[in-house]
């Protein structure tokens, strides 16, 4: 079985370096990591390039072979700007990451299609790709709108991130995927969920703390799984609000998600 990640909102928490040891007791060989914050005042752990804390990580890395598999989360907002970015990218390469979530809070799309651009180019040299993650209640909305934001950039480390819950709640089909290029998906990231959405208000709080686990819910992860890219990387991203360890959450998701790829095989 390839490198399942552990998308670091399953366990927010827990930042570097002590990330590393729990995801490897947990079962887990790969992370994510949020340098950058997804919202003014959010959670993150900036870590900087040379520093103490990332050296520790990446002794934590090498000691227990967990690799980082992607930063986030990079926001597109009217007043970005792609420099304000490079120390997170730096660090990302050192990390050994090689993706970067990105998130869109802009509605004017030529200058998002500017940004992003930038973005990419500041990336390229440090070996990350960027992968736009769309969510029902951003400018970036659907699947179809990432799909459009990358194809409009034309450049070759610009992907689509998909969502399960997101692909659901915004209205998205496995066959919506299927019928994407698959050179344009860049990440998957797996939970589950009721069918039913919750009402408007509820949706960003089901999103960010109160998925299930893959197989509890009534998502179609399986057939997802069977349109996908045969090597596309696979995070798992579980905010598990009924239990309060972060260890314990770190090896329910593992187990849950690690079942649901072998069922699907």
């Amino acid at each position: 079985m390839k490198r399942l990640s552990l998308s670091h909102l399953t366990v927010l928490d827990v930042g570097p370096p002590h990330l590393i040891s729990l995801a490897a007791k947990a079962g887990f060989r790969a992370v994510g990591i949020r340098l950058c914050a997804p919202m003014p005042g959010g959670v993150a752990y900036p870590l900087r390039a040379g520093s103490p804390e990332l050296r520790e990580t990446r002794r934590l890395m090498d000691a227990h072979d967990v690799a980082v598999s992607d930063i986030e989360v990079v926001r597109i907002a009217p007043d970005t700007r792609a420099s304000d970015y490079a120390e997170a990218f730096e660090a990302g390469a050192e990390l050994g990451a090689q993706r970067v979530c990105i998130n869109i809070d802009d509605a004017e799309r030529a200058r998002v299609i500017d940004r992003f651009g930038e973005l990419c180019d500041l990336a390229e040299p440090f070996g990350l790709a960027l992968d736009v993650e769309f969510m029902v209640w951003r400018p970036v909305a659907r699947l179809e709108d990432a799909a459009s934001v990358v194809k409009a950039v034309r450049k070759p480390n610009a992907f689509v991130l998909v969502d399960a819950l997101h692909l659901a709640r915004s209205g998205g089909t496995v066959a919506s995927v299927e019928a994407l290029d698959p050179a344009l998906i860049g990440s998957v990231q797996l939970c589950d969920a009721p069918l039913a959405s919750p009402p408007p208000a509820g949706i960003i709080d089901e999103a960010r703390g109160n998925r299930l686990l893959p197989g509890e819910g009534e998502l179609p992860l399986r057939e997802l799984l069977a349109v996908l890219p045969n090597d596309v990387p696979l995070f798992a991203e579980v905010p598990l609000a009924r239990e309060p360890d972060s260890m314990k959450r770190a090896s329910l998701v593992r187990q849950a998600t690690e079942r649901l790829i072998r069922e699907s095989a």
